[in-house]
């Protein structure tokens, strides 16, 4: 007789090898890896009953906090650091304009359908404001976008999940207290960015420096790895970002021929060695790293999928659809006369939203407020909804864009005249 362990490690594995086929598959037809995942995930959870949703659904704040840390430290590795310098301002401008239309148009929705009051309104729209970090990163890495582009949207992700954690936070604060703090939330705010992104630089900077050192020494891609979570745990208990803290650090040892360059540091041949061991060993590494993480946490969405009532399905794909809208609005002011107008299409669709709404949502029921059963039901399906429209939606974009510049490269055929027939 098979025992569980067994059984579980039998269903980790098999996990492993179906998402590099579908990796594999996607790079060769198109077909979204990460709706494979997520439905592997649905199999092993809601329909077989391989893994309890209700168990594994209480890892969701750790798994969020170990899959963020490692994908943004990752996805700032493979970032040019002048390009990230020069789509800042736009990738906060769209941060900005994007979450304020999300959080009105999820409040008038569930103001107007579950009949709740302003500030639950608000709450719902703030949980919901913002794409998660771990997906966007993963879609831009696959889909047809320019590098502006890309920079944009992840740097808008990593900003609007600071945005969501401290609204949310300070409207539920509004909520058990029945007293607003304008200015506390302003500060909040400002202490995430601010912090955070110092933590990134110093921790970046010196690790920069110190790699040089232990890079040829056994088990420093490990070490790095560690760095990358005393950096994200550093960060969030002296109230920074982790997850910005995270993406500055990767972004500083995946530009450090370009910094020590600038820095005017001199080079002997065994230190540009140790260089090129660090940017293609770490870089190789740190993806594989990112790979795992990533599988396994679109296996977890789909695991804690439950939906209790029809209704709440139906008004979960419909806040989804409604957040398709106001991001094509927000996407098209941001985008005004800029080179990105041609990307407008697949960043419209980027809008998936992850684990930090699903954590997110289950605040209020640890707070004992109302409404806690309908803010974790919505959450399950616009996460699924929104991986949906980002996946296809990148998908048949990409592909009606080959069309038509394939279209555009077909030869003109002669046209007939009279005296031809």
């Amino acid at each position: 007789m098979v025992d569980t362990v067994s059984v579980a490690l039998l269903v980790c594995g098999l996990i492993v090898i179906i998402g590099f086929s579908a990796n594999y598959l996607f790079k060769k037809t198109g077909i979204p890896d990460m709706l494979i995942l997520i439905f592997i995930g649905i199999i092993c959870g809601p329909i077989l009953g391989v893994f309890n949703p209700s168990l594994i659904g209480s890892f969701a704040p750790f798994v969020a906090a170990f899959a963020l840390t490692y994908i943004m430290f990752d996805g700032g590795m493979n970032l040019n650091i002048r390009q990230v310098l020069t789509n800042s301002p736009k990738s906060v401008l769209l941060a900005i304009i994007g979450f304020i239309f999300s959080v009105l148009g999820v409040a008038g929705f569930t103001m107007l359908v579950f009949n709740v009051p302003v500030e639950y309104g608000l709450l719902f729209g703030s949980i919901f404001g913002g794409s998660s970090s771990v997906v966007v990163i993963s879609l831009v890495s696959k889909v047809k976008i320019s590098e502006k582009g890309a920079i944009t949207l992840i740097l808008e992700s990593a900003v609007t999940d600071i945005l969501c954690i401290v609204i949310s936070l300070s409207i539920i604060d509004v909520i058990v207290t029945g007293q607003a703090d304008i200015s506390g939330i302003c500060i909040g705010v400002a202490d995430k960015f601010l912090l955070g992104i110092a933590m990134g630089l110093a921790l970046g900077f010196a690790w920069l420096f110190a790699l040089q050192k232990v890079a040829t020494m056994s088990f420093s891609y490990i070490l790095t790895l560690g760095i990358v979570m005393l950096g994200y745990a550093a960060s969030e208990s002296l109230g920074g970002s982790g997850a910005l803290t995270a993406l500055i650090f990767g972004l500083i040892l995946g530009n450090e021929k370009s910094l020590l360059i600038a820095l005017r540091q001199t080079f002997s041949e065994k230190n540009k060695k140790v260089m090129l061991c660090v940017e293609d060993g770490l870089k190789r590494f740190g993806n594989e790293i990112a790979f795992l993480i990533r599988t396994y946490f679109f296996v977890f969405l789909g695991i804690i999928v439950s939906v209790s009532s029809l209704n709440l399905l139906l008004s979960g794909v419909m806040l989804s659809f409604i957040l398709l809208g106001m991001r094509y609005g927000a996407v098209w002011l941001t985008t005004v006369n800029s080179p990105m107008k041609s990307d407008r299409k697949i960043m419209t669709v980027v809008l998936t939203r992850g684990l930090a709404a699903a954590v997110l949502a289950t605040l209020p029921a640890q707070m004992g407020l109302e409404y806690s059963d309908l803010f974790i039901s919505i959450a399950v399906v616009v996460i699924i909804t929104t991986a949906i429209i980002a996946t296809v939606g990148s998908v048949v974009i990409s592909n009606q864009e080959r069309n038509e510049k394939f279209s555009l490269n077909l030869p003109k055929l002669p046209r007939k005249t009279k005296s031809d027939a």
